[in-house]
């Protein structure tokens, strides 16, 4: 696994940021692929591509790259293959397997049947690495010709012949959970793993490359071959060799051992995830017994191709350097800790740097922590001095110098460099860390140095083990072996869900005291019942000049004068039922769901809680601190903001000023009138309004006996004589002129539309059901209609797009309207498929098929809207505010039934006027 010890510019250059795992022994091949085709020699010879620093490479027509070091002055060699497969490339259940991977192929193919063996007698030293990127397989031996033979043959074999076999897994996979075990034991490398995997919430950098205990020990051998033959190509691997050895005569084996090896067809799987923007502090804590404190911090930082990263391996050494860098004198020094440094680069995406501090026993974890962080993201750090970055200028000269001089070295930084894109990354680095500046240095600890982009991990050890150990589910038939037969609930009645069956059980009376009750009887499942009363009461202007209207009900959940808040719960869920009160200017709506024999206690309860609520002091405070946090927490919210852009438009077309019922509030005058608003407001609305004095109730489900007596006798005598009566509000249409208008929502990744234009229109005009299957067809049918499957299927535009058509019983304020989702860079384009689709509505109309289809789709959705019975109770209530029948909606299905394509396009034509729109957007637009 990596380590976080900072020392020279190769460490923190080969560290990328990101954990490798190596294999102590060999791995396992596997399954054979396809014997090599035959092919001409001369087809086969590597071409030269370039040579830089002594380093040569050339291709294979098969796209094997090969990189030759030449060194006569060596007595050594060192043959490195690297692939451009690591466990970035794995799935869900998989993780690790790039890793057991690696140990698989060191088990055999059929022609190399004992690679340890045959490795052992020939006096050669090999193992094989795997990180997140990449696996390589590297072989070092005393210069000799054979050998090299021997190794160049069995690279090329191994790469498509592996015996990658059940019964070898089996085996090497224990050795791997070995593996996986001991580095359990490694406090700092828990900590690391831990806090990777915080700081990464999609990107697979933020897995393990070894993998969890679970996928290393159940992953399926198959998805081991299908990695194996995905990966393991001449066209995704880099071949090396460094040291003393004949060119001519190795290009030559080259040519011959890895030239028939077949290119795949197929071209080779590449992840995609990238790794959003960290959008706040993300924290970690290890505890396990043993070990010492530690601290970890990553921040993300560019891929290592990226020009920044030549100074963040500055800033790393000037950080880290003894004695002259600042964490060392200001935390080693002093003794505060042990060990600290910062290290790390990208690797072939986005990675991390990582700052660390080891403490002693009794250090103050939080002070330290505190100095490691304000260090490290410059809040205490002193300017750098030039004389610190001649050093690591040297350093850096130093190094370069060293990687030269030993062959076998920089070919295993090269391999670790490949995956990145390019071997001549390393020489790029070189020649760019001795350009870098102070000012570079702190550009880049202000970019990525900040609060906002660190994940910070804490290891505490403990006296005990203090984890948690999820058992095991036993065997399903061991755990239902016991099961006996629940109680039956009593069976419910098939009801043809039709008007005409609905109106045949209903009952309708007026109570003694002028309650009104419509009941339909219905035996359902379990005896449910459910009960809906409505009240209503006031004038509209008056009632809206009064605070608090809409908390009186909310506010009743906290208790009565028989019941408490605790108490009013425990007797609801003793009479299994449930309570919603919702209350509003005009009136109030209660929903109550109970059984037969309950629902009569529980009208009980409800009566008390109407008729003496306590509406408490301390809940109102609790609701007003809530409801002010909520408008706050809103501001920034698209469709708050659209909102903002859009209001003083309809208010000024409506005509309308602040303390008005239609005026759209802003959201700082919504919280000044919430924050006006008092307990006595709620308190004196309660006593002012709230009355029975216009009730209706209606009834659903399995009626108990007694039930218009038992309303009649909680409600009847609820009566305030000089409570205002009810006047409804009659709505009118009011033009509002087309606008366009477009409202910043910053670092919100979703953008908003809304299209809206007012109609004049009611639900009993002539023309509303066919204009209702119009907007259907158009908009309302979901993935089926026509702005769904141009703007969602075809163009790819929107997760989600409808239109929909607002037309009431009362008055004729009716509306219309588009509402989309979408990518911020798209606006325009959406906009103007919505108009392209506006004008062939139009235009074109709707086809006999479209109608017949929303026909069915509306027509079903009535009808099973009519099979619940609290649907059912709500139904009720509004029949009898409109003093309706069930014949009312068997008039409304009859009418959408027979609609007529000409009578929908008519309707659309007379009614949506395509340039009448207000046009409305919401969202982080880079050139607003």
């Amino acid at each position: 696994m990596k380590s976080l010890r900072i020392g020279l510019l190769v460490a923190c250059v080969l560290m990328a940021g990101l954990p490798q795992a190596q294999a102590q022994k060999p791995q396992a091949p596997h399954a054979a692929v396809a014997a090599r085709p035959a092919a001409k020699a001369a087809a086969l010879q590597p071409t030269a591509v370039r040579e830089l620093g002594g380093i040569e490479e050339y291709r294979l027509p098969n796209g094997l790259q090969v990189l030759l070091f030449p060194d006569a002055t060596q007595t050594t060699t060192t043959v490195n293959i690297t692939y451009r497969v690591g466990s970035r490339y794995e799935a869900p259940g998989e993780y690790g397997m790039a890793h057991l991977l690696e140990h698989m192929l060191f088990k055999g193919t059929p022609q190399h049947r004992d690679i340890p063996g045959a490795m052992a007698q020939r006096g050669v030293r090999f193992n094989g690495t795997t990180t997140v990127d990449r696996t390589n397989y590297f072989a070092s031996f005393n210069a000799n010709a054979d050998t090299l033979a021997f190794l160049l043959g069995l690279e090329a074999d191994r790469m498509v012949n592996s015996r990658v076999a059940k019964a070898d897994l089996d085996t090497e996979m224990t050795v791997v959970r070995n593996e996986f075990e001991r580095g359990e034991n490694q406090p700092f490398a828990v900590l690391a793993q831990r806090v990777n995997a915080a700081a990464y919430a999609w990107h697979p950098y933020g897995h393990a490359t070894i993998g969890p205990k679970s996928d290393i020990e159940n992953l399926p051998i198959e998805k081991l071959q299908g990695f194996y033959r995905r990966y393991y190509r001449p066209d995704n691997a880099t071949l090396l060799i460094a040291g003393a050895f004949d060119k001519a005569a190795t290009l030559a084996l080259i040519a011959r051992d890895f030239g028939p090896v077949a290119k795949p067809a197929a071209p080779i799987p590449q992840p995609y995830t990238v790794e959003p923007a960290q959008d706040g502090e993300r924290s970690v804590v290890v505890r396990r017994v043993g070990g010492q404190p530690l601290l970890l911090a990553v921040y993300h930082v560019p891929a290592i191709t990226h020009p920044d990263t030549p100074a963040l391996i500055v800033y790393g050494l000037l950080m880290s350097l003894q004695p002259s860098g600042q964490l060392y004198k200001q935390l080693v020094e002093p003794k505060l800790a042990v060990a600290a440094g910062i290290g790390g680069v990208g690797g072939t995406d986005p990675g991390t740097v990582s700052a660390y501090a080891a403490l002693p026993p009794d250090a103050d974890v939080g002070k330290v922590e505190a100095q490691l962080l304000d260090l490290v993201e410059g809040r205490t750090a002193k300017p750098f001095e030039e004389s610190e970055l001649v050093r690591v200028r040297d350093i850096a000269v130093n190094s370069y110098r060293q990687q030269m001089k030993n062959p076998e070295a920089l070919i295993q930084q090269i391999s670790g460099l490949i995956a990145a894109g390019d071997w001549r990354l390393l020489f790029q680095l070189m020649e760019d860390i001795p350009k870098v500046t102070l000012a570079d240095v702190e550009r880049v600890r202000a970019a990525y140095f900040r609060p906002a982009n660190r994940t910070l991990g804490r290891y505490l050890p403990a006296a005990a083990v203090e984890r948690v150990e999820i058992p095991a589910a036993p065997a399903l038939d061991e755990r239902l072996a016991g099961l006996k037969a629940p109680p039956k609930v009593e069976a419910g009645e098939q009801l043809d869900p039709v008007p005409a069956v609905l109106e045949s059980r209903m009952n309708r009376t007026t109570l003694p005291s002028g309650i009104a009750l419509h009941t339909l009887r219905k035996q359902t499942r379990g005896n449910s019942v459910a009960l809906m009363l409505g009240l209503r009461w006031g004038e509209r202007d008056a009632t809206f000049a009064r605070n608090g209207t809409g908390m009186v009900g909310s506010l009743m959940n906290e208790g009565s004068a028989g019941y408490s808040k605790q108490q009013l719960q425990d007797a609801l869920i003793k009479l299994r039922a449930s309570l919603n009160i919702s209350s509003y200017d005009q009136g109030a709506t209660v929903f109550l769901s109970a059984e037969r024999d309950t629902l009569l206690p529980a009208l009980r309860v409800v009566a008390d809680v109407l008729r003496h609520p306590l509406l408490p002091q301390d809940a109102f405070d609790r609701d007003i601190k809530a409801g002010l946090a909520a408008i706050e927490a809103s501001r920034q919210e698209p469709g708050v903001l659209r909102q903002e852009a859009t209001r003083g438009h309809y208010n000024q077309a409506r005509g309308v000023h602040l303390g008005q019922p239609d005026y759209v509030m802003g959201v700082d005058e919504r919280i000044a009138n919430l924050k006006a608003t008092t307990l006595d407001d709620v308190r004196r609305f309660h006593a002012d309004y709230w009355s029975a004095n216009d009730a209706q109730v209606s009834v659903v489900g399995a009626l108990p006996d007694g039930l218009a007596a038992e309303v009649d006798k909680l409600f009847g005598d609820w009566k305030k004589p000089a409570a205002p009566k009810f006047l409804r509000h009659i709505p009118r249409h009011v033009e509002v002129p087309p606008a366009r208008f477009d409202a910043i929502a910053r670092d919100k990744a979703n953008a908003i539309v809304r299209l809206h234009e007012t109609l004049a229109l009611n639900s009993e005009d002539a023309d509303n059901a066919a204009l209702e299957l119009a907007v259907h067809v158009f908009g309302g049918g979901g993935l089926e209609s026509r702005l769904s499957e141009r703007v969602r299927q075809k163009e790819g535009l929107t997760y989600g797009i409808a239109a929909s058509l607002t037309a009431g019983f009362w008055g004729n304020d009716g509306g219309f309207a588009i509402q989309a989702s979408y990518a911020p860079d798209k606006r325009e384009r959406v906009i103007a498929v919505i108009r392209e689709e506006l004008a062939r509505m139009t235009a074109d109309g709707i086809t006999a098929a479209e109608l017949a289809r929303a026909k069915q789709d509306m027509l079903e959705s009535r009808k099973q809207a009519r099979t619940e019975i609290g649907a059912l109770a709500g139904t009720l209530g509004s029949l009898a505010e409109r003093a309706q029948t069930w014949a009312a909606v068997q008039k409304d299905d009859d009418e959408i039934a027979a609609v007529t394509v000409e009578q929908v396009n008519a309707a659309w034509r007379a009614h949506i006027r395509p340039d009448a729109f207000v046009i409305s957007t919401a969202g982080d637009f880079k050139n607003p």
